[in-house]
């Protein structure tokens, strides 16, 4: 009987492991094929992701106040966007769309829509003629996945029909949504017309961005405007009564000036968040910022003063605190009292002040360090300590401005036999790894025009075939590679550019080289070893100041 009863326990207890076994394994089985299910539908549902056009059209938002730039305006779009939240659930398929709610850029679109996924998006904008454009546009995420996709697309063609596509992809890069809505945007008489493109003998492609007209014809209103690659306009960004001399891009936020003594600070959705008043100081020719202080560097005018162009200041962008750095009056007091007065006792600009010295651009080197150009004195001038105790470090000359003076000590040695820079612009520091300690390039627009009214015993024979205001051969590229144990600077690339006495810029951008010509009223782009890619000439009674082009990579765009 104990034989039989222990058999009956075995076979019970096996039939019991065999069930165990068994709904283990129905487990198993039920969770494959649910993953297996969900693989499947995930695939074909990214699979299955078709194009779809929005359900909503661009709406308009009135305001009460007409200056952009005044806190009033800013937060009367902004209660405007927010009550339009609070009343609809916007996504991707049915997004709200208003056209410029800020007034940063008139052909702007402002989008607001949520998806059910985190995701990026890459936007493309088509138009006829125009260059199609397609960027990652950039949000605030850290790893720019989010679901609430709030953004400023801008470059939409100005009085064109425009499609806007939007592609959402998730962590994975797979689509998740397509959708496209059309936008007409409103013509506009105020923006420069292109009136010829001249294709270069250059193979290379051209940089990606849009070229930045700034300072078009010096009217009140100077507003930029953007142009793409092939010459067709992108918008425009209104100014009140100043232009900008260039678009920094800080901490997140766009930096241009908008005023002769104010500054705007502007977020990637085009809402400005911040102005700053520089008081007594009006901007001229440039500013840049100083990563390391985490400030803005102006060249500006001390409306206290009796001279014009030659004072630098800096302003905190965490305090707002504007402080006079150097006044260049102090710094060069023995070319300040050399100077005279042009003929007529005025100015370019009509004042009485002395423009002794026409500071037209600067850079900033390590260490609170800058180098200066000097239109009036076709000079270079680095200068050391700025902050606390400005001294000169040397200066770039190829005269004999300096000859006998105090300042005579600080040339450095012209290494090899080439024609001096003369009236130049856009000084700009580069920076090479390869190069030994001490050596660094500096480029620049060098005008070649030979004229200083206030130093009217300037020896223009040290500069052979200078130009004059009106007329001239050739305006160049240069660069020099310097080099400050030995004390020298070389020309080591020159580029032939058109004849422009005053104004214009060059610029280093994805390995090319971009030009302005003010006086010829050109700009465009050269590859690397000075072949013509493409340039553009427009319309304009007098010139522009400078054109300079943004990628807005880190800002619009990832």
């Amino acid at each position: 009987m104990r034989q039989e009863t222990i058999s009956d326990n075995n076979k019970t207890g096996k039939r019991g492991r065999e069930k165990y076994y068994l709904t283990i394994l129905i487990i198993v089985l039920g969770i494959c094929s649910y993953f297996a299910y969900r693989v499947y539908a995930q695939e074909n549902f990214y699979n299955n992701v078709k194009l779809q056009k929005v359900k909503t059209a661009v709406e308009k938002i009135t305001h009460q106040e007409k200056d952009i730039f005044t806190e009033d305006y800013q937060k009367e779009a902004q209660k405007k966007i927010d009550e339009k939240k609070e009343k609809k659930d916007y996504t991707i398929s049915s997004p709200l769309l208003i056209s410029n709610p800020y007034g940063t850029n008139s052909t702007s679109i402002y989008y607001y829509g949520v998806s059910d996924r985190y995701s990026y998006v890459k936007c493309t904008i088509e138009a006829d003629g125009a260059e199609t454009i397609t960027q990652t546009l950039k949000n605030d995420s850290k790893n720019n996945l989010t679901l609430q996709h709030e953004y400023q697309i801008t470059g939409l063609v100005a009085g064109a029909k425009n499609k806007i596509t939007m592609n959402f992809y998730d962590r994975e890069d797979r689509a998740i949504a397509k959708t496209y809505f059309y936008v007409t945007t409103a013509a506009d008489s105020e923006i420069p017309a292109i009136t010829n493109v001249k294709e270069g003998s250059s193979s290379t492609k051209m940089s990606n961005g849009l070229f930045a007209i700034l300072g078009h014809d010096k009217t009140e209103a100077a507003n930029i405007y953007f142009y793409d690659n092939n010459g067709i306009n992108r918008g425009k960004m209104p100014l009140n009564s100043y232009r900008t001399d260039r678009i920094l891009t800080v901490n997140g936020k766009m930096i241009y000036s908008y005023d002769v003594n104010k500054i705007a600070m502007m977020n990637r959705i085009g809402k400005i968040v911040k102005t700053i008043n520089l008081g007594q100081y009006e901007l001229h020719h440039d500013f840049c910022y100083d990563e390391n202080s985490g400030r803005i560097l102006c060249l500006v005018n001390d409306t206290k003063k009796d001279t014009i162009e030659d004072v630098l200041i800096s302003v905190d962008l965490k305090t707002n605190q504007v402080k006079k750095l150097i006044d260049f009056e102090d710094l060069l007091k023995e070319m300040r009292e050399n100077a005279v007065q042009r003929e007529g006792g005025k100015n370019t600009y009509g004042g009485t002040e002395l423009d002794w010295l026409h500071l037209n651009s600067m850079d900033i080197l390590d260490n609170g360090q800058i180098i200066v150009s000097s239109r009036e004195q076709s000079a270079l001038i680095k200068v050391s300590d700025i902050y606390e105790n400005p001294k000169i470090s040397y200066i770039i000359h190829s005269g004999t401005l300096y000859d006998g003076t105090a300042y005579e000590k600080y040339l450095l040695k012209q290494k090899g036999n080439f024609v001096g820079q003369a009236g130049q612009h856009t000084i700009t520091v580069e920076y090479d790894d390869s190069l030994p300690e001490g050596q660094y390039y500096l480029y620049m627009f060098n005008n070649n025009f030979g004229n200083a009214a206030t130093i009217p015993d300037f020896d223009w024979s040290k500069y052979p075939g200078v130009g004059e205001y009106a007329k001239g051969n050739s305006s160049y590229y240069y660069r020099y590679l310097v080099d400050e144990k030995k004390g020298t600077y070389q020309l080591v690339q020159k580029i032939s550019l058109p004849y422009s006495s005053i104004v214009s810029s060059v610029q280093h951008l994805s390995g090319n080289i971009t030009f302005s010509s003010g006086m010829s009223k050109s700009f465009g782009e050269y590859d690397k070893n000075g072949k013509l890619i493409r340039s553009f000439t427009y319309e304009a009674d007098k010139y522009s100041y400078r054109v300079l082009k943004y990628n807005f990579k880190g800002f619009y765009y990832k």
